[in-house]
């Protein structure tokens, strides 16, 4: 018998749910965006008062082996006690209905952004009012893009370390570097431009956030195969990183205008 993801969800919930330790359950990813397909996980988080982490994580696994055989229960390392993450697989599922769930505690704030329209919550649970939204604190939004943003322009600054890797003829050199000094400040770049308030998803969703004509350069930059490729997309994206970049000072120069006569305003 197919396990599919409604099963899974009404299992956890009601059994969870139940216990006094938990205080919300809750979907975010595609459930949130209404981007819901036939190869979509779940991504659901799990609320607990403080020190009932372990309680919950127990109480988790025990629910998902009654529901079927568990072939992947994986719990990510080096997170907090207070928010701890893990993925589980069912045999009986479908191959891509992972279930990611992350579980925090009461000393784990829940603010969503009012702003922000690509992680919402879809509340299964929630005892206290516990899932909150705020609008976003303008200055420390724009002081973190800001800083995004010189940071993107020193790790490009260092292109020719990807450059010299070329010019030596080491093709796997070369693309690591050209990796992480010439396309990924792009992107970071870019982040800002079209999603300000997920700055940081590199390229999670980047097909989904970014308009078609960006996805189709970016595809071409990430697929060389020679180092020929490499030399020519290095020389390419020269011209959009600067673009990008003065794109990105306007949008911030402009945000930052906004807010001064915000500030001033009677």
């Amino acid at each position: 018998m197919t396990i599919n993801r409604e099963t899974i969800l009404n299992a956890i919930v009601s059994d969870l749910g139940i216990e006094n330790y938990i205080l919300a359950i809750w979907l975010e990813g595609s459930d949130g965006t209404k981007t819901l397909d036939e190869y979509s996980d779940i991504d659901l988080v799990c609320y607990t008062k403080e020190g009932c982490i372990d309680s919950a994580i127990t109480r988790l696994d025990a629910c998902m082996r009654r529901l079927g055989k568990v072939d992947i229960a994986y719990e990510e390392t080096g997170r907090p006690t207070n928010n701890r993450y893990k993925v589980y697989h069912l045999q009986e599922s479908s191959d891509s209905l992972l279930v990611d769930v992350t579980i925090q505690s009461e000393s784990v704030p829940v603010l969503f952004i009012n702003e922000d329209k690509t992680v919402v919550p879809v509340i299964l649970i929630d005892k206290t009012g516990i899932v909150k939204y705020q609008n976003v604190d303008h200055t420390t939004h724009h002081s973190q893009l800001q800083s995004q943003l010189i940071r993107a322009q020193g790790i490009y600054s260092q292109r020719n370390r990807a450059v010299k890797y070329t010019k030596r003829g080491l093709f796997l050199e070369s693309l690591i570097y050209y990796h992480k000094y010439v396309v990924n400040p792009l992107v970071d770049v870019l982040r800002i431009i079209y999603t300000p308030f997920q700055a940081d998803s590199f390229l999670v969703h980047a097909s989904r956030d970014f308009p078609v004509e960006v996805v189709l350069i970016l595809e071409k930059l990430y697929g060389v195969k020679t180092l020929e490729d490499i030399v020519d997309r290095i020389e390419m994206t020269d011209k959009l990183f600067r673009n990008a970049v003065a794109e990105a000072d306007v949008m911030l120069s402009q945000s930052k205008e906004g807010e001064r006569l915000a500030d001033i305003s009677p």
